[in-house]
């Protein structure tokens, strides 16, 4: 007979496999030695894929980059104490960008909390109200009453000594036996139908695109007949390149103000942009999160599924003058410094790959401000604008190339830094990690604490570390580069036989001041153009 924790375990590990969950994220420990058992075990019948990483902030923020590539809830194992404590920024990110996380914290028994026991703190609903679903139980249950449609779910599971099955000479493998695997399908709500009455029609997509797919979006964006301006230029053929720089001229944001935005999820990069969506006649919301996460969001209209469309009217030159100002704009950026954080991001956009992630910060706002869409591209691009945080950086994008061919990593100098003990796991994957280094954190010199006293210590917080070599600490190949045509050639070498699938190029940048006056000038090239071509 199996004792009472490793029952729960292979319960818990079967009715997972049999409800569709295809990948496991595991951190070391004891107290959760029986659910890592069990999955291995599961693993080696090839029901379920393992991942090992060595810390529980990593294998969190790992499992969130799986999760995000394959639409499924992925587990993440952790023993008890602060391990748990550990997950908590994945979990945020998770809960704000509505992922599929799934928590599985070892605890000790109930009758243990309170008494001093070591490793023994009060798990219970430590993620308070961020999870969507939790449960704490020491006893077999039903999980799937547990995971829906979205967000992160915890169960804290207590497991009582012995942690190790028994050896009784009977197959370990026995209650693997007869699986059936039966994938929970999401609720489906049907979308109502909406009659757009307006001529003049922008849809503006947010960076996570609210968990629709670009197809179902590009859909929407046909049936409207709108203008598409993304945070993300990369995915959407038809979108508008370089709208955030279009945008911060006042004049033109007045010229091309909107009878309707449509906004798909949520948009969180620049106050230009905001400013647009805010002067318009009308706004619709349409983000699956403003159910049961973002229930204050407010416009004139709120949908959660995208709804089926009659457009009554439209504006056959509302687009040809957008054009116009996308021509401009290309003007002034093709005036600008050759070698600059934003002529990376535009050139890391069109590289060859099968998925590419974009940390937050200045890397995020030069992919939309530069980047140019990709024509017949299936390029999955990603990131993490739940929150916006830089950390998990690296451990996300691991977890996301885990699932593609060839993937890249466009980070900061100091979200690379922050998240550098990821680089202690391998993957069985082409990933490259491309790190803007400009010496410190260069968006605070694109924001209004530029030149306060204090600055540099406070906000630009050089770090003075030569990232090559701390790449290459970890036995990954790591070279430095100056020009585009230098990045360009690095990306395209091809690592040697036995060496890592990680490579890390390091784009050594001017100044963070070279970077901001560089934006400026742009900024300050294309209004003169626009004010010159108004006047005409």
């Amino acid at each position: 007979m199996s004792n009472p924790s490793t029952k729960l375990a292979r319960h818990i590990v079967r009715r997972l496999i049999e409800l569709g969950i295809s990948d496991v994220v595991i951190a070391p420990g004891s107290r959760n030695a029986p659910l890592s058992l069990a999955f291995s075990d599961a693993a080696a019948k090839g029901l379920i894929r393992t991942h090992i990483r060595i810390d529980e902030r990593g294998a969190a923020f790992y499992a969130l980059g799986i999760a995000k590539a394959t639409k499924r809830y992925v587990p993440v194992v952790s023993t008890s104490g602060t391990a748990v404590a550990n997950f908590f920024p994945a979990v945020l990110e998770a809960y704000h960008s509505n992922e599929r996380l799934l928590l599985l914290t070892a605890d000790r028994p109930e009758r243990l909390r309170k008494t001093g026991a070591n490793q023994t703190t009060l798990q219970q609903g430590i993620f308070g109200t961020f999870v969507l679903k939790a449960i704490d139980t020491g006893a077999p249950f039903e999980p799937s009453h547990l995971l829906g449609n979205g967000g992160p779910v915890h169960f804290n599971l207590q497991f009582d000594e012995p942690l190790l099955p028994e050896v009784d000479g009977q197959d370990r493998h026995e209650w693997l036996d007869g699986i059936k695997v039966n994938p929970l399908e999401p609720k489906i709500i049907v979308p109502g139908e909406i009659a757009i009455n307006q001529s003049r029609v922008v849809l503006v997509v947010g960076h996570d695109l609210a968990g629709f797919t670009v197809e179902e979006i590009t859909a929407f964006a046909e049936a409207s007949k709108a203008v598409v301006v993304s945070e993300d230029p990369i995915s959407f053929e038809d979108a508008i390149p370089h709208a955030s720089l279009i945008l911060s001229s006042e004049e033109v944001r007045n010229d091309l103000l909107a009878d309707l935005v449509i906004v798909i999820g949520r948009t969180t990069l620049n106050r230009p942009l905001n400013a647009y969506i805010g002067s318009a006649k009308r706004i619709m919301v349409i983000d699956p999160r403003t159910a049961e996460i973002d229930t204050r969001r407010s416009a004139d209209e709120i949908h959660h599924v995208l709804p089926k469309v009659v457009v009554t009217k439209a504006d056959p030159k509302w687009r040809d003058r957008w054009l116009t100002y996308f021509t401009l704009a290309n003007e002034a950026i093709s005036s600008s410094a050759e070698w600059s954080e934003g002529r990376v991001a535009a050139a890391v956009a069109q590289v060859e790959m099968d998925a590419l992630f974009v940390a937050s910060s200045r890397p995020i706002r030069d992919v939309e401000a530069f980047a140019i869409p990709r024509e017949g591209s299936s390029v999955k691009v990603f990131a993490n604008r739940g929150l916006a945080g830089i950390d998990g950086n690296i451990a996300t994008a691991m977890g996301i190339a885990q699932n593609f061919g060839k993937s890249v990593a466009l980070l900061g100098d100091l979200a690379f830094l922050h998240d550098i003990s990821a680089l202690s796991n391998e993957i069985d994957a082409e990933l490259t990690i491309i790190v803007v280094d400009n010496d410190g954190g260069g968006i605070f010199s694109t924001l209004p604490q530029r030149g306060v006293e204090h600055f540099e210590a406070v906000f630009g917080t050089p770090h003075g570390k030569d990232l090559r070599r701390i790449a290459s600490a970890f036995g990954i190949r790591a070279v430095e580069v100056a020009s585009v045509s230098e990045l360009l050639s690095a990306y395209a070498s091809k690592a040697k036989k036995n060496e890592s699938k990680i490579q890390v190029i390091i784009a050594k940048m001017p100044s963070r001041e070279e970077n901001a006056d560089n934006l400026d000038s742009i900024r300050e090239r294309f209004g003169k153009l626009a004010t010159e071509s108004m006047a005409r």
